[in-house]
């Protein structure tokens, strides 16, 4: 309940002011329903607050490679990287260029995606210098990213636009990392102009925000690529406000189970600190995922998590014993 629950019972009644307005919440909710009968006009103003709900939350990070490398014998330098992650517990994903996607799709060998950077919504087709996600799908990818802040301000990707992009894709069986996040003037004037621009990118997607299929990277315009990175208390901030607007919009276990990311200038010296923030499942790293320090990212995030390692079986043979171990 909003008020929190150490407050004693007596104390609480006691709070009633003599307008009939509440000074302080309900500490419980036989305390609610006891003076909601008592006072059944003061009804309306002891609702419980809307929460996400509490769910385990394996970490996800990607790389965003961008347009980069510039050359095609630097590929193999930068997939070695993706290999080196421990996958075990923490997803991984990178996103090459676009002309770069089908060289890296068979060379990875830990279980990281390859994830393009962008689609169209429209499909296969007369749609010059599109990509569709079933040609994405017929190369193994399984993640596409969309909404980059480079996208939306460089090639004025609107909400609608990227409305339309995230229900193609879900609907074509694909997952989607979904960036949103604010410019400086807004991070400037606190956290409810932050949360405007955030809940302004997310409202015409809300009801598309399934947590099997949908990441979520929070990345603040102002520090991506500048050096300059959100402290651990902004972007804890921020991403347990998104969580709770989404619990409030959409409902309590899609907050709860939705991951959420961190982007902007996450590097393996941040990350550790940023990891330990209860409501950052994971990063959306761009110029660090060039690096080998990528590899400490996923370490970092793997640790502060300590999200259960998959368990792998062996049936041998489908006796008795082995079709109970398949159910």
């Amino acid at each position: 309940w909003k008020w929190g629950s150490s407050q004693r019972f007596c104390d609480t009644v006691g709070g009633l002011s003599g307008s009939g307005t509440m000074a302080q919440r309900m500490a419980c909710e036989p305390c609610f329903s006891f003076v909601s009968n008592l006072l059944p006009g003061l009804s309306g103003t002891l609702e419980p607050e809307v929460l996400p709900a509490k769910i385990a939350r394996k970490p996800i990070v990607g790389g965003n490679w961008k347009c980069n490398p510039d050359s095609f014998s630097k590929l193999d330098g930068l997939i070695q990287n993706i290999n080196n992650c421990d996958t075990s517990k923490c997803e991984v994903y990178f996103c090459p260029s676009p002309l770069h996607v089908n060289y890296c799709t068979d060379k990875i060998t830990n279980g990281a995606y390859v994830c393009p950077q962008n689609c169209n919504f429209k499909g296969c087709g007369a749609y010059t210098g599109e990509m569709s996600v079933e040609q994405m799908k017929d190369l193994g990818c399984e993640w596409v990213l969309i909404g980059h802040s480079e996208r939306r301000e460089y090639f004025e990707e609107t909400d609608e636009l990227l409305a339309k992009k995230l229900k193609y894709i879900l609907d074509a069986g694909m997952k989607c990392v979904f960036a949103i996040g604010e410019k400086l003037p807004e991070r400037e004037k606190g956290l409810a102009a932050t949360m405007a621009v955030c809940i302004q990118q997310l409202e015409q997607v809300k009801h598309l925000l399934d947590p099997k299929k949908v990441v979520i990277a929070y990345e603040p315009v102002w520090a991506i690529g500048t050096g300059v990175t959100a402290t651990p208390e902004q972007a804890q901030e921020t991403h347990a406000a998104i969580r709770k607007w989404i619990a409030q919009a959409v409902s309590p276990e899609v907050a709860g189970a939705i991951r959420i990311q961190y982007g902007g200038s996450a590097n393996a010296k941040n990350a550790p600190e940023l990891s330990a923030c209860p409501d950052i499942d994971g990063f959306l790293v761009g110029g660090a995922s060039l690096k080998p320090e990528f590899t400490e990212i996923v370490s970092a995030i793997s640790k502060a998590k300590n999200f259960p390692a998959a368990v792998k079986i062996g049936i041998n043979g489908f006796g008795r014993i082995g079709r109970m171990v398949f159910q």
